[in-house]
């Protein structure tokens, strides 16, 4: 090869510091642009990479999706780098990127256009210790741990990941690197189906795997084209649970046309739960079957049939919509998932307890609100706060548990739980700006400190980010009813009710707040008696208000009496109450006023609360 193509420097240790846009591809070319632009701008921003660069140790490599840039002096190096870009990222939520780093052997060559490059293993195992991580992951190996131990000051944040295979059999052993404010505290999904694919045939919570099977067609080749998109979809809208391990679509495709109970298939794949179904088809009618059974038992937790019919939608638009309802039924927090994978939560350690324990934990608790239940999940969660490098799951849980302390006037609230709850709710969506449950806590916390300038964004941020979490829909719908956007939230919260026929009964507030505000008052009490949270007052308001306005005395006198049964202290307080929820609606004069006329002697003077 002549010299002027390709001229050999030197061969040395170096490190290397590799860096990639999660999602890149999906974008579109102009995005793609924009994203790469704001990447490299928020790089050359960084001391370290100044540093090096002016003293002329530094080679820069673009890789399409991000960059591999390589320093010389010590493995020091690429990790300050690597923090000092994720503080930045802070600001560019947009921008889902993950980070590797690596010592190793590199050749430095020089181009055609006698520009310096890089090229060797070095530069290969950093892009795989990349490749190990998702989103806001810094991720070193093991022999940049090992180095980066020897100074005291990295030791607490370096957290041993094992081993992880990559492709082709090659496996590295990763270490996750994060500090309380930057980098990402979770397990890469690969490292969680890797010990998933390990574990023994009861795997701890947060590690048992997911699988959907190849749906069976009649071989017709657009049902089988139906079948693989469906399929797909299903996979993606699982994924998007952070409490859920997915097993890749690839590797569930390697068992079509397979035969076997699910037991086998499960085992096949290290999953403890297997999705499968059929799909058949007459005329212009397709007739889907799903079914969500439990490998380790054999148990069958859910089953459901779709009739769809082509002439009335598309074959896409069947597809997106049965996908859709599928993956709200058995993964949103109602879901069936949830309430056969929380069981072994019983049994385990709270120090053993993963990101997904404490949001399922919070599931547990909201089944039935009641203060007993809310203080004891409280306590636990403050004693817990006191230990170094909780994940962002468990921030959201502790904004979320003030929140409703202060919302649902329950004992223990002070006039600091919303800035404890804002202060835990941004921790949460800092550590990571994905977490769609840590956002839904932020916007709760906005919306009851009455910042509306800043629920709205949050509100709409949260809802993006998993479209098919009913619950996440639910509670944003609902507040945005409380803002006095009655059609839309209305909307929101049906949507939510579509997908997931399991779906609590508070989602019923939604419309009932909407036929309220019309003077609807007989089916705002048909959407009362569908609310099943019997410990909390609300229910109960709504039926003595309707039916005072009804003129129905006895029975609202009848829910006064159940009123002041829950709370006897109840009517010194309940413009306060109201006022907590309807700041924004304008439904609070007219709700005050049904209870005054179903009896209740409401106080012009307030306790403060």
């Amino acid at each position: 090869m002549s010299s002027e193509v390709k001229k050999k420097i030197e061969l040395e240790i170096v490190h290397v510091l590799c860096t990639d846009i999660v999602g890149y591809s999906k974008c579109l070319t102009n995005e793609q642009h924009a994203l790469i632009d704001r990447l490299n701008e928020i790089v050359r921003g960084s001391k370290a990479f100044q540093s090096a660069e002016g003293a002329g140790r530094l080679i820069k490599i673009p890789t399409g999706d991000g960059m591999a840039l390589v320093f010389y002096k010590s493995p020091e190096q690429p990790v300050e780098c690597a923090l000092e870009i994720a503080a930045a990222l802070k600001a560019h939520p947009e921008l889902r990127v993950r980070m590797g780093v690596h010592s190793g052997p590199v050749s430095a060559v020089t181009d055609l256009n006698d520009r310096t490059n890089a090229a060797g293993i070095g530069i290969n195992i950093a892009q795989r210790v990349m490749d190990c991580g998702d989103a806001g992951h810094i991720l070193v190996s093991k022999r940049v741990a090992e180095d980066l131990e020897q100074y005291g000051n990295w030791q607490p944040h370096l957290h041993d990941l094992g081993e992880v295979e990559v492709k082709h059999g090659v496996r590295v052993h990763v270490f996750n690197l994060y500090t309380e404010k930057l980098g990402n505290p979770e397990v890469p999904e690969k490292s969680r189906q890797a010990k998933g694919q390990r574990a023994p045939a009861v795997a701890a919570r947060g590690e048992e795997l997911v699988a959907v099977l190849p749906f069976k067609s009649s071989g017709d080749a657009e049902m089988e084209s139906f079948a693989n998109g469906l399929g797909e979809e299903i996979t993606t809208g699982l994924s998007r649970f952070r409490y859920l391990s997915v097993v890749a679509r690839a590797s569930s495709a390697r068992l079509k046309g397979e035969t076997g109970d699910e037991r086998a298939l499960g085992d096949k794949l290290g999953a403890r739960y297997v999705l499968e179904g059929s799909i058949r088809k007459g005329g212009s009618s397709i007739r889907v079957t799903a079914q969500l059974v439990d490998a380790q038992t054999g148990t069958q937790l859910w089953a459901e049939t779709y009739n769809r019919d082509l002439l009335a939608c598309t074959i896409f638009d069947a597809q997106d919509d049965i996908a859709a309802r599928i993956v709200a039924t058995a993964a949103d927090s109602y879901g069936v998932l949830v309430h056969s994978m929380r069981e072994s939560t019983r049994q385990k350690d709270e120090a053993d307890f993963t990101p997904a324990d404490w949001q399922f934990e919070w599931f547990a608790y909201r089944e039935q609100i009641t203060p007993a239940s809310l203080g004891a999940l409280k306590s636990r969660l403050e004693h817990a706060a006191k230990s170094a490098n909780r994940p962002s799951d468990f921030w959201a849980c502790l904004a979320q548990v003030l929140v409703d302390e202060y919302s649902f006037d329950f004992p223990g609230h002070d006039p600091t739980s919303l800035d404890r709850a804002l202060t835990a709710a941004r921790r949460g969506v800092e550590l990571d700006r994905t977490n769609q449950f840590a956002m839904v806590a932020l916007a709760q916390t906005h919306f009851f400190r009455q910042d509306l300038a800043a629920f709205r964004p949050a509100a709409e941020r949260a809802m993006a980010l998993n479209p098919l979490n009913t619950d996440a829909l639910g509670i944003m719908g609902l507040q945005i009813v409380h803002i006095g956007e009655f059609d839309r939230g209305t909307a929101i919260v049906r949507r939510a009710m579509e997908l997931n026929p399991n779906h609590a009964g508070w989602m019923h507030f939604a419309p009932l707040w909407n036929h309220f505000r019309k003077g609807e008052y007989e089916q705002a009490l048909g959407c009362a008696n569908r609310v099943d949270v019997p410990g909390l007052f609300w229910p109960f308001l709504v039926m003595a208000s309707a039916c005072g306005h009804l003129g129905r005395r006895t029975e609202a006198a009848a829910a006064v009496r159940d009123l002041l049964a829950l709370d006897p202290e109840f009517a010194a307080h309940v413009r306060y109450n109201v006022g907590t929820w309807h700041f924004a609606s304008g439904l609070m004069e007219p709700i005050l006023e049904g209870l005054r006329k179903a009896g209740l002697s409401i106080s012009e003077t307030e306790r403060a609360s």
